[in-house]
């Protein structure tokens, strides 16, 4: 009797009718969307026609009514099970659509589906992995699966063989896939200003993944007091030593995992001016950036401190990108920390990624960098105690030319 309740009925779902679905989401036609979800609910619930997708071009109900700007119909597909993150041929989702026509309102909506989605799915996963399991996404079978859609994670990155290009331009692991690039370093000149309060010298940084050493040496032009530098793959810790970086007498390196030596950093007390993050996006998983904040809120110099991390996340769609940082954005703040993401131009030759298996990066023109500094109001529950009193912006930090600058001045430009 259980199996049978079970085997309910497929709903067969004609070209003709999948066409009246999308076309009463054009029209925004709430009524009538809703008879088809009552209709579909009797075989599936969720219902299906909320989650339909058009053979030919791939667009869902909720990508027309998104690219249409119908907000409360939007919010009743969301209700009803549409996916906020399905693509159609082209690689577009319905918050792209939205964000094309401008329909802010709409894109607002998505972008909280998205977060709230991705938040509840990254606390699923991390507790799965707490109790033994692993994350869906790298127990998939991977046979015939295409390059740009294998896994993000190569948990055995630290026993490869990396090596450095003939032209230096590149670090690729034994899969060809690039850890770090040339093309970086207009985008690692400005993190390095960023972290160290627009250039200032003498401060204390933190950078965490060495690679090509291109942030390392812009912050060595900066001559800070004390200069540390995480790093754990060994072919790369290998060439730091050729290089003489270990040498240098305002340099110090932590050879091993950031997850082994950020705790021995806490415990001796360090505190840092700047902190920058760049591990191997290959490398490591997801959860790993959000557990490596929870250093950064041990470590960053209050008041002044700031905070960066290379900003790869969701790299191939710029909706998910915005979702993917407004994640982060949630996350830092609950731990007294405020965000911002400054645009900077940066273009990048299709010729740089001769001989990479894969690209990192996905032609924007656009990259969003992070700048990350205590919130006032933390500051002041956490010195004051639960009271009005403020500090003002003076006293905490004096950082006018980067915070306070129009935008002109923000939109740092960078060319390859």
């Amino acid at each position: 009797m259980e199996a049978q309740q079970q085997q309910q009925p497929q709903i067969q779902y004609t070209e003709q009718a999948v066409n009246a679905m999308l076309q009463a989401c054009a029209n925004g036609n709430i009524p009538l969307v809703q008879s088809y979800l009552n209709e579909s609910r009797q075989h599936s619930n969720p219902p299906l026609a909320a989650a339909l997708q058009d053979q030919k071009t791939g667009k869902s109900p909720l990508m027309i009514a998104a690219e249409n700007g119908h907000l409360e119909l939007c919010r009743m597909l969301l209700e009803e099970g549409g996916p906020w993150n399905a693509v159609d041929r082209q690689g577009k989702c319905a918050g792209n659509y939205a964000t094309d026509r401008q329909h802010w309102d709409v894109v607002n909506l998505l972008v909280d589906a998205g977060t709230k989605a991705e938040l509840i799915l990254g606390a699923v996963i991390r507790l799965k992995m707490q109790n033994g399991g692993s994350d869906p996404a790298l127990s998939a079978p991977s046979e015939n699966r295409p390059v740009g859609h294998e896994p993000c994670t190569k948990p055995d990155y630290l026993s490869q063989k990396v090596r450095y290009n003939a032209a230096n331009t590149a670090l690729l692991d034994e899969d060809d896939d690039a850890v770090m690039m040339e093309w970086e370093r207009p985008l690692m000149d400005a993190h390095a200003s960023i972290i160290t309060g627009n250039s200032q010298k003498g401060k204390v940084v933190l950078n965490v993944g060495f690679g090509m050493g291109i942030i390392d040496t812009a912050l060595q032009k900066l001559d800070p007091a004390m200069h540390y530098i995480i790093e754990a793959h060994p072919d790369v810790y290998k060439k730091m030593i050729n290089d003489g970086w270990d040498r240098k007498l305002n340099v110090r390196i932590c050879f091993g995992r950031w997850q082994d030596e950020m705790p021995k950093l806490v415990n001796q007390g360090v505190v840092f001016d700047g902190i920058f993050y760049d591990t191997y996006e290959y490398g490591e998983h997801f959860t790993d950036l959000e557990d490596f904040h929870e250093g950064v809120a041990r470590t960053l110099q209050k008041p002044n401190g700031v905070y960066s991390f290379f900003n790869g996340l969701a790299p191939d769609n710029l909706f998910f990108h915005g979702v993917a940082c407004q994640c982060v954005k949630l996350q830092l703040a609950n731990m007294g920390l405020d965000s911002e993401f400054a645009p900077c131009e940066i273009h990048v030759k299709d010729t740089a990624w001769d001989g990479v298996r894969r690209k990192y990066w996905h032609g924007r023109d656009t990259y969003y960098l992070p700048i990350v500094t205590w919130n006032n109001g933390h500051l002041v529950k956490e010195h004051f105690g639960n009271t009005q009193n403020s500090i003002s912006n003076n006293e905490k930090r004096d950082m006018s030319g980067m915070h306070n600058a129009d935008e002109e001045n923000k939109k740092m430009k960078t060319g390859i």
